[in-house]
């Protein structure tokens, strides 16, 4: 492989609910199970209705020999993306792919209807997939503005799962739609676990917030684990994993890029298929 090939660079944008979260990864590498997933060489992540800082951006790949392939965009939401393709900086950058299609992605998807399920959710499968061991299931917890429950099966195909309000949604509807509840900010909640016993109203919240998302996670898994005949492995993910992580079993890995490394699959894998068919043309 050519020093230049080597070097070439692919951006991956995850446009959620709440946030904006970006990567810049190298391209060239392949992605099989029982293998690692991509390591990022920047990320950053910004509030859906913040400016983005394309300067800042453009100076991840001033830093970082070699130039931008290509970039892959995903998400559950699409204004946010639309933000982002209206103001994508046409002169430096390719444009983006946008992932909408769940039909193109490397995984199979076994529910009533896979244009419905939000690409975070397969992209986080797809991701988890690269280090899920051979013939056991997995679940993943994504918690971010929704936190998700997701079961993939031991042949990695994606199964469903839950969703529940996360963290910051609860926080938001008990003070929106109460007279007198104050706001809870993560930031807050993660100072310290919070006692369950509340001694006042803003550590009543608290310990509500925490422990009724800890609790309904821990349940859920439970259930799942109870369907399953082979124990499955566990990942966290999302912006708010960090504030579960202290909680759950010692053998649950974090991973909190897992949707960020999931659009690299993905363009790892549409690169590939564009090369055979490429091949195929040239025959």
């Amino acid at each position: 492989m050519s020093e230049k090939h080597s070097r070439e660079k692919l951006i991956t944008i995850d446009v959620g609910n709440s946030r904006i979260k970006l990567g810049l990864f190298e391209k060239n590498r392949d992605f099989r199970p029982g293998g690692a997933l991509p390591e990022y060489i920047r990320s950053m992540a910004i509030n859906l209705d913040e400016a983005v800082p394309w300067d800042e951006l453009t100076s991840w790949t001033a830093d970082a020999p070699g130039s931008v392939h290509s970039v892959i965009l995903g998400g559950v939401n699409p204004r946010g993306r639309d933000m982002i393709l209206d103001n994508w900086p046409k002169s430096i950058w390719p444009e983006p792919v946008v992932i909408d299609n769940p039909f193109i992605l490397p995984i199979k998807i076994n529910v009533n209807s896979p244009r419905t399920v939000g690409v975070d959710r397969l992209l986080n499968a797809i991701a988890g997939n690269i280090i899920r061991p051979p013939g056991k299931p997995m679940l993943i917890i994504d918690s971010g503005t929704a936190t998700t429950v997701d079961l993939v099966a031991a042949d990695g195909a994606f199964e469903g799962g839950a969703i529940l309000p996360g963290f910051q949604l609860g926080a938001t509807a008990l003070h929106q739609y109460t007279a007198l509840l104050p706001h809870i900010s993560n930031p807050e909640l993660a100072r310290r676990t919070p006692d369950p016993v509340g001694k006042n109203t803003r550590d009543a919240l608290k310990s509500g917030l925490f422990w009724g998302q800890l609790g309904a996670v821990k349940e859920l898994v439970r259930h799942y684990q109870q369907t399953l005949t082979t124990k499955p492995i566990c990942l966290v993910t999302g912006g708010a994993g960090r504030l579960l992580m202290p909680q759950m079993p010692e053998e649950t890995i974090h991973e909190p890029y897992l949707a960020l490394q999931g659009l690299v699959i993905v363009g790892h894998s549409l690169n590939n298929k564009r090369n055979v068919q490429n091949r195929g043309n040239r025959k």
